[in-house]
């Protein structure tokens, strides 16, 4: 979010002092304490994808606490379904982080 948002000087410190930042800075320390990498993960459109068949529509999410896919009819809480797209997305950058980088070779 940090990264799409523009503000002006004078707030820029209150920007780095929003709730999400603090949580990224602790969980990053934390992880880097336990030897665990952290994967930054792009939530935009995850509770209106369907994890099934793809469908992004706005018309998916019907209610704030809802999920129903106009296109397949996968329905349930729309928190689960959000999570399910972000771990999706996390498993496909978790690919790269595997790979061996071929400029060290």
């Amino acid at each position: 979010m940090r990264d799409r948002v523009t503000v002006s000087r004078h707030q820029r410190a209150t920007l780095n002092t929003w709730p999400f930042h603090r949580l990224e800075q602790h969980l990053r320390y934390k992880a880097k304490r336990a030897g665990v990498p952290v994967l930054l993960v792009d939530a935009r459109y995850t509770s209106q994808r369907c994890p099934r068949c793809g469908h992004t529509d706005r018309a998916n999410r019907p209610s704030r606490d809802h999920f129903h896919c106009r296109r397949c009819g996968l329905a349930g809480p729309a928190d689960v379904v959000a999570a399910v797209n972000i771990r999706n997305r996390a498993r496909s950058v978790w690919v790269h982080v595997n790979v061996p980088d071929p400029a060290a070779a």
